[in-house]
C-alpha cells in the first residue's frame, strides 16, 4: 500500500472487486505503523550508505537541494499542510538526506477537541507552524546540519532561484558556502520571459522564433562553461546576429562569417533576419538581464535528480490525498527515498526488517522492474534518443497548432464571454436584432434615482471604481468604492478622480476609504434599489453609465438582478429640451451656469450625483420630462452586445473594406449585428444573391448594391 501509493479506500475497493472481505481501517493503520518503521529504517540506512560513498569521492561535497509540497500551488498561493526537502549527492546521484515538515497532527487535533478525555500518548509528526513557503529553508538548513554531524561538510549547493533558501543557509552554516543555479530553471525562466514578450509582438515573435533564441541561449551556456568572457561575448552577439548584424559573431558558430553569400538562418522563419526596432529593443532587454548575471550562468548545474525524486514522492503520496495528519506521509516519503537509492528491490530489505520472507514472485517482479529502469536510463542518455525526443516534441507542437487553427477557438480563458464556437459544417448564421424595444411605461414614474459611476477609463470593458446614487427626493443615499478586479487604476484616472489604489487599500484624495469587490458592491446596490418599485436610473451621459453598469451585472453572473431596474434616463436629453441652445451640456458647465453658488467635487460620483440632483430639482414637472427619455434594460443589453460583436468581428472585414467591396461604416454595422465575413460568404454559398439580401436586410443601407458587389467578389 505504501509502495504503490494507495490508501485504505483503494485497497478495500480492490478486495471488494475480488469478492474478498474488506479490512477495517484501524487494522490497516496498525499494520501500516508496523511496516512503516521498517520503511524509515531502510531509507535512513540507504542515505547513510550514500553519504559514505559521497565522502569517498570528496570530503567537501557538492549537493543539489530541492523542495516540494503535498498540495499543488497555483503560482500565487501556496498553502500546503506539509512539505519535503531532498538533498542529493552530486557524485552518487543518490539521496543523502531528506526532511519532512508537517503542520498538522490528527490525534493532537482530536485530543484538543475532546479535552475531557485523557490525551493518549502517540508519535506526533507535527514539527512546523510557519507558512508553506518557509518549509524549504527550514528543512534544507536542518538537512545540511545533519550532514555536518555525520561528517559531510557541504561546500556547494545546486538549487533553483525561486527562494531565499541559499541566503538563509549561508547565514546559518558557513559564509564559505557557495551556490550554483539549476540550469533547467534558468532556461525555463528565460523562455517564459520570451513568451511574455510574444504578447506584444505576436505577428513577429512566433513560437519558432522563441525556440530559436532558447536554443541559442542554451548552446551559449553549454559551450562556455567556466568562461565568463566567452559567455558574455556570445550572449551579446545573439540578438544582433538574428537581426543581420554579425560584428560581434564568432566564426566557430556563425555561418555568415564563414560564407556570407549562402548563409540562411536554419531556425528562424523563412531563414530570414528578424526586423523591427521595437522587437530588437525588447529582446536586448531580455538578454541584458542574463548578461548582468553571467557570473551565475557560467557555473550552472542540475537538480534533475531532485525533480525526479519529487515525482517519485508524488506517486507514493498523491497530492490529491491528505496523508500528513499522521505518520503515513513520512512512511511514503521514506519509501520513495529508499527506491531512489536502492532501486525497486529495496522492498526485499523492508521484508527482511519485518521478519518476512522476501517471496520468490516478489523478487522476480522487482528485479524485472530494476532491469527495465536501467535500460530506460541507458536509452535516454543516447544522443539519437534525445534528438528523437526533440523531434517528437516539435512534431507534436506543429500538429497541435494545426489542429487548433483548424478547429478554431475551443478552449481558453473567458472564451465563453467573447468568442462563439464555430464549426465549418454546422455553422449557424446568427440572427441579431439591434432595434430598440420602444417599450416605455405610460404611467408616471414614482421612483427616480440619480446615479453616477467612476470607472477606470472610457473604453469597452473598463471597470467600476465608485458608484453613487441618490433618490430624487434626496432622502436616501448610496455610495460605494469598488476594487477593480485587476487591482489597477490608470494614473490619468487617479489624477482626474482622486481615486487611487495601493495594494488592497483605496484612497480618495489621499484619504483611506472602505472598498469592496465588484460583486459585493452590486449586491448591496441591488438590495438598496429593491426598496423602490421599478426605479428609473437617471445619469448624465446615461448611455455610458448604463452600459458599464449592465455589463458589470452580466459579467458578475447577476443578470437576473437587473429586473428590479425600470429603465435608464439620460439627463442630457432632458436638459437639451428644457434649456435649448446651450453651447455645452457638460455637467460642470451646466452647474456653473445654472447653479453658480453650488459647490461640488467634480469627477467624484458623490459630487456629480449631488449637483445633478440639485439641477433636476429646479425643472418643473421633472418626472414627466424624464419619462420621455427612458431606455429599457433590454435595449442596453442589446447595445452592449452590439459593441461586443463589433470588437469580435470587425477584423474579418479588412479585405472587403480594402478592396472597397463594402464601406468601413457598413463593415461596422455588419460586425455589430454579430456577422463576420465568413457568415456572409456562407450566406452567398447557400442562397446566392437572395441569401445575401436576406442577411443584409436591416443592417446596411443600399442593400441591393452591397449584395451585388459581394456576389461579384465571391464569384
Amino acid at each position: 500500500m505504501l509502495n504503490v501509493g494507495i490508501g485504505e479506500q483503494q485497497i478495500n475497493n480492490v478486495l471488494a472487486e475480488l469478492n474478498l472481505p474488506a479490512i477495517h481501517h484501524k487494522t490497516l493503520k496498525q499494520r501500516e505503523r508496523e511496516v512503516g518503521r521498517a520503511f524509515e529504517k531502510v531509507a535512513e540506512s540507504s542515505c547513510n550508505a550514500a553519504i559514505l560513498s559521497e565522502m569517498s569521492f570528496s570530503g567537501d561535497s557538492q549537493v543539489s537541494c530541492d523542495g516540494g509540497w503535498q498540495r499543488r500551488g497555483t503560482g500565487l498561493n501556496y498553502d500546503s499542510l506539509s512539505g519535503h526537502v531532498t538533498v542529493v549527492g552530486s557524485s552518487t546521484k543518490k539521496c543523502i538526506a531528506y526532511g519532512i515538515a508537517n503542520k498538522t497532527c490528527r490525534k493532537c487535533h482530536v485530543n484538543l477537541k475532546t479535552k475531557g478525555k485523557a490525551n493518549k500518548s502517540h508519535v506526533c509528526r507535527r514539527n512546523w507552524c510557519g507558512s508553506a513557503k518557509g518549509m524549504e529553508p527550514f528543512l534544507t538548513i536542518k538537512c545540511l546540519k545533519d550532514l555536518q554531524k555525520k561528517g559531510l561538510d557541504v561546500k556547494k549547493i545546486v538549487m533553483d532561484d525561486d527562494s531565499t533558501t541559499f541566503s538563509r543557509a549561508k547565514k546559518a552554516l558557513s559564509p564559505q558556502l557557495t551556490k550554483a543555479s539549476d540550469k533547467n530553471h534558468v532556461v525555463r525562466n528565460f523562455s517564459n520571459s520570451l513568451y511574455k514578450l510574444r504578447t506584444q509582438n505576436k505577428n513577429i515573435m512566433s513560437t519558432k522564433t522563441i525556440s530559436y533564441f532558447k536554443k541559442c541561449f542554451t548552446y551559449a551556456i553549454e559551450q562556455n562553461k567556466g568562461d565568463e568572457h566567452g559567455l558574455r561575448t556570445n550572449l551579446e552577439a545573439i540578438v544582433p546576429h538574428a537581426f543581420g548584424n554579425h560584428d560581434k559573431c564568432n566564426d566557430k558558430w556563425c555561418g555568415y562569417i564563414r560564407n556570407p553569400s549562402t548563409f540562411r538562418h536554419k531556425s528562424l522563419p523563412f531563414g530570414k533576419d528578424l526586423e523591427g526596432d521595437d522587437l530588437k529593443k525588447s529582446l536586448n532587454k531580455v538578454f541584458q538581464k542574463q548578461i548582468d548575471n553571467v557570473k551565475k550562468l557560467v557555473d550552472l548545474d542540475s537538480s534533475n535528480a531532485n525533480e525526479n525524486l519529487n515525482q517519485l514522492i508524488a506517486k507514493k503520496a498523491p497530492k490529491a490525498q491528505h496523508y500528513s495528519g499522521s505518520e503515513s506521509l513520512s512512511y511514503r516519503v521514506s519509501a520513495a527515498i529508499a527506491q531512489k537509492n536502492e532501486g525497486h528491490q529495496y522492498l526485499l530489505q523492508v521484508n527482511s526488517e519485518c521478519n518476512l520472507s522476501p517471496g520468490k514472485k516478489t523478487e522476480v517482479r522487482l528485479k524485472r522492474l530494476d532491469k527495465k529502469r536501467l535500460k530506460k536510463k541507458e536509452r535516454q542518455t543516447k544522443r539519437e534518443t534525445k534528438l528523437n525526443r526533440l523531434t517528437s516534441k516539435q512534431n507534436r507542437h506543429t500538429a497541435q497548432k494545426l489542429h487548433e487553427i483548424s478547429e478554431g477557438t475551443t478552449y481558453e480563458r473567458d472564451v465563453g464571454f467573447s468568442v462563439n464556437i464555430n464549426e465549418d459544417d454546422l455553422l449557424e448564421i446568427p440572427v441579431f436584432s439591434s432595434r430598440s424595444s420602444n417599450k416605455t411605461d405610460k404611467k408616471e414614474p414614482k421612483n427616480v434615482i440619480i446615479i453616477d459611476l467612476e470607472t477606470t477609463g472610457f473604453s469597452h470593458g473598463n471597470e467600476i471604481i465608485q458608484v453613487a446614487a441618490k433618490t430624487l427626493e434626496g432622502q436616501d443615499i448610496f455610495s460605494k468604492f469598488v476594487q477593480p478586479e485587476n487591482g489597477f487604476i490608470p494614473p490619468l484616472v487617479s489624477k482626474l478622480t482622486g481615486i487611487e489604489i495601493h495594494g488592497y487599500q483605496m484612497y480618495h484624495h489621499l484619504i483611506p476609504v472602505y472598498s469592496c469587490s465588484k460583486k459585493s458592491a452590486l449586491s448591496e446596490f441591488t438590495s438598496w434599489l429593491k426598496r423602490y418599485q421599478d426605479p428609473l436610473l437617471v445619469a448624465h451621459n446615461a448611455p455610458y453609465d448604463s452600459r458599464v453598469l449592465v455589463q458589470a451585472y452580466v459579467k458578475s453572473g447577476m443578470e437576473s438582478d437587473l429586473e428590479c431596474i425600470g429603465g435608464f434616463v439620460d439627463s442630457i436629453k432632458t436638459f437639451k429640451e428644457v434649456y435649448p441652445g446651450k453651447v455645452s451640456y457638460k455637467l460642470g458647465n451646466l452647474a456653473s451656469e445654472l447653479a453658480p453658488t453650488f459647490s461640488f467635487d467634480a469627477h467624484s460620483a458623490d459630487g456629480d450625483v449631488n449637483v445633478l440632483h440639485h439641477l433636476l430639482e429646479e425643472i418643473p414637472n421633472v418626472h414627466q420630462m424624464l419619462k420621455k427619455c427612458v431606455v429599457s434594460v433590454e435595449d442596453v443589453k442589446k447595445n452592449n452586445q452590439k459593441i461586443t460583436n463589433k470588437h469580435k468581428h470587425i477584423k474579418s472585414y479588412v479585405e472587403l473594406v480594402e478592396k472597397k467591396v463594402i464601406s468601413k461604416a457598413q463593415s461596422e454595422s455588419l460586425a455589430s449585428s454579430g456577422l463576420n465575413s465568413e457568415h456572409i460568404r456562407i450566406a452567398y454559398h447557400r442562397g446566392g444573391r437572395e441569401g445575401l439580401l436576406a442577411v443584409l436586410k436591416g443592417k446596411v443601407t443600399k442593400t441591393e448594391q452591397v449584395a451585388t458587389r459581394l456576389g461579384l467578389f465571391y464569384d
